[in-house]
């Protein structure tokens, strides 16, 4: 299979409605119609049928449309696993929101972590769904569904299209995202007090969204009410980010915060700022009040105020504005709890021993446990505990006991002081100056600051009748946690994010393969998380498809695959082009991405979606000069078999080596430097010691359109021919045996029928 190249180009790449379909459900007993006949009997029956019967598995379609009837099937979601729960959260279900667009400037793509994102979440399964949102990202660059744990869900909110390139594809060419957000303003609408009509300012917020897509942060508070119809079923909503890795979220939310909290958010230790957190906040699902708090913030109900005078808007952070109309209410009650860790402080100990992502023994039941040393000293404790170390119930009592939250409080409620209620004492003017967070309005900050940030990291902070208390946890009690390791919720990685590319996280794409203990989160990127109960092997191929075996389970997307083979190809995304960005140092943005097309597509005709390409292989590791293969079964279908299949290679895991080069219009002009180039790719590939390897060489010809700068296309096109085409007479003498276990393909983005 010949991978498909996608780019931004004016207008949004398309991205092809589905239709969620609802399987398996269970028809009525029609021995249920004689109950008004046979009371007692008809009461046994139905007993005995309640008690019999199977809750339907998973619904295997993780991509939905964004349209009215796709809701009732977004809202089921919410109860497909109320039989799976245990004690008193089975009846709670959380829904978390998130919006996601892709940079207008880059590849039209989810961030390269995307994939380490969605298989944490797969450890929640059993009490939370999260509800991803997006616009304008085609087909061949969205994940592969079938990989997706099903509690991950792809919603497409892009509408609007016209027929493309002689009906081939369809481009969209609105987002329907605007609409949904424009129901802040449903009040004001209502009692014709817009200031700027509805038509405008759906105009103006959608340009803004796709333009500067991190402004869908301002809206968080507000998900309850935006996106209420998707959310009518679930017990709880709230919301988070993409740059996070889930641990055991169900473990980690105790009874308390399901039952008897309004606002449940978890930080990371600083909680003498009293900001609800859009990393991960969540809210009882409350649509008449709750769910109507943001209305306190002007610059969420008066959108349109607000975008009546554009040259004064300025980005509201949620978590200065919300936050104060949460804590000055008397009637919630709601927790700040330490329940998270980041990569901000570069002391810590995941800088010097990683993050650990543990799925357990049985990838079947899944589980994900993120854990790592307690200080920078500790990094001994990780390499000797086993990475299934929460399960083993006699040792580790208390993790396994859900009904006993992790966190136990100890000592005494104590009262917390803020700015305000000190300035209501005393009336100090100066404490109007207060500020104690850079990211949140002055306005703001003397109701979210506390007193000489009088809470410690290790306190929780509540409010209770319109009063703060802080009391002190612990979580090293024995049976708990290993010594000298640290579990958390979830970790956030807003710095790393920043230079991580698709290629450093591949270990991450596929890791719930039963035979896949974890991975191991660092600043470089991901690696596998070696089982210390394993016997060790350094026979690469040894392995079998994950596909291939035949064990029925309603968790098919666990051992899916998204290795590239004729049967199941990937859907990797590669960056062929990137370019700097201005902060911080050494972080880019991706503006070309590749990735393998669905099964069926013809591997050399080009993609009908704009900004397509030509891809031409120079070289693929086949074991043998005759094509082999078989034909597909019930069908007609030949499907020739590769190195990839003979082999049992896993595109993921047992490629060890990714490369993409970049050949310029620039590049071409000199042919020593294109050859400089070609060398030190080739030079990487013979230091990897024939180890499975690809490299993508992207040449940009879009310039290339006639006379010289033509001339110089069809020279560097030879020259990376010469360097890589596979030689027919390939010896181990050879300037190219060492390139026999690599694919070679060159991405030409202008021209899909020219051919090096």
């Amino acid at each position: 299979m010949l991978p498909t190249v996608e780019k931004r180009t004016n207008k949004h790449l398309s991205t092809k409605r589905r239709i969620m379909k609802i399987i398996n459900q269970n028809p009525p007993s029609k021995r249920l119609q004689a109950l008004t006949i046979f009371l007692s009997m008809g009461v046994i029956l139905f007993l005995f049928n309640a008690f019999s019967a199977k809750p339907p598995p998973p619904n295997q379609n993780n991509n939905i449309s964004g349209d009215s009837a796709s809701l009732s099937d977004v809202v089921a979601m919410g109860q497909r696993y109320s039989k799976l729960k245990h004690g008193d959260k089975k009846q709670n279900r959380l829904a978390i929101v998130i919006p996601y667009l892709p940079p207008a400037d880059g590849a039209p793509t989810f961030p390269s972590y995307f994939d380490l994102f969605a298989m944490s979440a797969a450890g929640s399964v059993d009490s939370i769904d999260y509800l991803i949102f997006h616009c304008f990202i085609p087909p061949s660059l969205l994940p592969n569904t079938e990989s997706l744990p099903p509690n991950v869900k792809l919603i497409n909110l892009s509408q609007k299209t016209t027929s493309y390139d002689e009906g081939n594809d369809n481009v969209p060419t609105e987002c329907d995202m605007a609409k949904l957000f424009l129901r802040v303003t449903d009040q004001r609408e209502k009692q014709n007090l817009l200031q700027t009509p509805i038509k405008k300012l759906t105009t103006m917020i959608s340009h803004q969204i796709i333009n500067m897509p991190y402004i869908l942060v301002e809206y968080k508070p507000a998900f309850g009410h935006i996106f209420a119809d998707y959310l009518k079923d679930y017990s709880h909503w709230g919301y988070s980010d993409l740059d996070v890795v889930l641990g055991d979220m169900t473990r980690w939310i105790s009874n308390e915060e399901w039952n008897d909290y309004d606002i449940v958010t978890y930080g990371f230790g600083d909680q003498d700022k009293l900001y609800l957190r859009g990393q991960f906040t969540f809210h009882k699902n409350d649509p008449k009040y709750i769910n109507q708090l943001w209305r306190d913030c002007k610059y969420l109900s008066e959108m349109d105020v607000r975008y009546a005078h554009p040259e004064k808007l300025k980005f509201e952070s949620a978590e200065g504005c919300y936050s104060k109309a949460v804590i000055t209410k008397t009637d919630l009650k709601v927790k700040w709890a330490v329940k998270a860790f980041s990569d901000v402080k570069e002391g810590s100990s995941i800088y010097a021993h990683g993050m650990y992502l543990s799925l357990g023994k049985d990838s079947y039941s899944p589980r994900s446990v993120l854990y790592t040393a307690s200080n920078v000293h500790a990094g001994d404790k990780l390499l000797s505990l086993p990475h299934d170390w929460f399960q083993d119930t006699s040792r580790y009592k208390l993790y396994s006991q859900t009904d006993v939250p992790i966190q136990e409080y100890v000592g005494e409620k104590t009262k917390v002081e803020t700015y305000r209620t000190l300035y209501n004492r005393n009336l100090d003017e100066s404490l109007k100056d207060i500020k104690c967070m850079y990211w949140a309005p002055q306005t703001y900050q003397m109701d979210i600051c506390t007193v000489n940030g009088n809470v410690g990291g290790n306190e929780v902070v509540t409010l209770e009748n319109g009063v703060l208390w802080k009391q002190r946890f612990e979580t090293t009690r024995d049976g708990m946690f290993p010594e000298g390791i640290v579990s958390f919720p979830f970790f956030h990685f807003q710095e790393w994010k920043r230079v991580y590319r698709s290629t450093q996280l591949l270990n991450s794409h596929n890791i719930r393969q039963a035979n896949v203990p974890g991975v191991i989160i660092t600043k470089e990127g991901t690696l596998p998380l070696l089982s210390t109960q394993r016997s060790s092997s350094t026979d690469w191929n040894i392995q079998s498809h994950p596909w291939s075996n035949s064990k029925p389970s309603h968790f098919e997307w666990i051992k899916s695959d998204t290795g590239a083979t004729p049967e199941h190809p990937s859907y990797n995304r590669f960056c062929l082009r990137s370019s700097k960005k201005g902060n911080p140092t050494g972080a880019t943005i991706c503006n070309v991405a590749a990735s393998w097309p669905p099964a069926g597509n013809a591997t050399h005709i080009a993609s009908s979606v704009e900004g397509s390409a030509m891809v031409h292989l120079l070289r693929y590791p086949s074991t043998s000069k005759t094509t082999k293969g078989t034909f597909r079964r019930g069908t007609n279908q030949f499907i020739s078999s590769s190195w990839w299949d003979e082999k049992s290679i896993n595109a993921n895991e047992d490629v060890t080596l990714v490369l993409t080069l970049q050949i310029t219009s620039l590049h071409m002009k000199e042919e020593s430097l294109v050859q400089s180039l070609l060398a030190m790719a080739d030079s990487n590939i013979f230091l990897w010691s024939g180890q499975p390897s690809v490299l993508l060489i992207n040449v940009d010809s879009t310039e290339a359109d006639e006379g010289e700068k033509m001339s110089e296309l069809a020279k560097a096109l030879q020259l990376i021919k010469d360097k890589f085409e596979t030689d027919q007479k390939e010896t181990a003498s050879n300037q190219t045996f060492h390139l026999k276990n690599s694919l070679v393909a060159v991405v030409d983005s202008k021209k899909a029928s020219r051919e090096p």
